[in-house]
């Protein structure tokens, strides 16, 4: 974030109605060259998607 209160340039944004729904849990592993990649499991342990964060939107936050 860019610190006041605006989404940086190139941030991900959605409206809170996305988030809504079934819980999800999100792993989130280093990737090899840098990055994250991102794993996405439902309650139950299934694998329901994966993203990668490449390195330069990696803040590190969190």
């Amino acid at each position: 974030m860019s610190g006041n209160g605006e989404v940086a340039p190139g941030a991900l944004a959605a409206p809170l109605e996305a988030l809504e729904g079934p819980r999800r849990y999100l792993l989130e592993v280093p990737a090899d060259g840098g990055g994250l990649d991102l794993f996405i499991y439902d309650v139950d342990g299934w694998l329901v998607d994966v993203s990668f964060v490449p390195p330069y939107l990696d803040t590190g936050a969190g």
